[in-house]
């Protein structure tokens, strides 16, 4: 793996982990010293994830988007959608070998303690991942990563909740037998 791969992997993942929450200021130099990895590869990895729309720049400097509640429902509104027509599209090409993940994900989901949040709301995106990749559509896999990428950046105060795990467990389960069975 590249020292840019490596430089914009761990970036996301302070991102998204909630070391970095949204507005706050991304250095070259700070991060450089945190990575030990030189500035070129940095800022290659900033720069990929500014075109990514995960971070802007200012002036020297980049920060983390800041998204609004606006924001937020305007990347559920394109998400919506575009998740049901990956299910659709899933149910027509999903191979059996990607079928089978999706059910050991499920079960996966209805094994997870009840004090592991962040692991719960990274199955549910996992299995969403797959559905999306079972659609053989990579404009919608690109999209959708896109936006679930944002989501989980404001996601990292709002894990989902085991309260919910039961109800969103129910609702993954129908989605992935629909897809098996060729009903969406």
């Amino acid at each position: 793996m590249s020292l840019s791969q490596t430089a914009y992997e761990k970036i996301l993942e302070f991102v998204v982990s909630g070391k970095y929450r949204p507005g706050s200021i991304l250095k070259e130099e700070e991060l450089a010293s945190l990575l030990n990895i030189s500035r070129t590869p940095i800022r290659e990895a900033l720069v990929r994830l500014e075109k990514e729309g995960i971070i802007v720049k200012n002036g020297k400097s980049y920060s983390v988007i800041p998204l609004s509640e606006s924001d937020i429902i305007q990347l559920y509104e394109v998400r919506i959608p575009l998740e049901a027509e990956a299910s659709k599209l899933a149910s027509m090409r999903a191979t059996q070998e990607e079928i089978d993940n999706m059910l050991r994900l499920i079960d996966q989901i209805r094994n997870t303690k009840e004090n592991d949040p962040l692991k719960l709301a990274n199955l549910n995106g996992n299995l969403h991942s797959l559905i999306a990749e079972a659609s053989h559509n990579k404009y919608i896999v690109d999209i959708l990563n896109n936006i679930r990428l944002k989501l989980k950046i404001v996601r990292v105060t709002l894990f989902t909740s085991y309260q919910r795990r039961d109800e969103e467990l129910k609702e993954h389960e129908e989605i992935v037998l629909a897809i098996r069975d060729k009903k969406v």
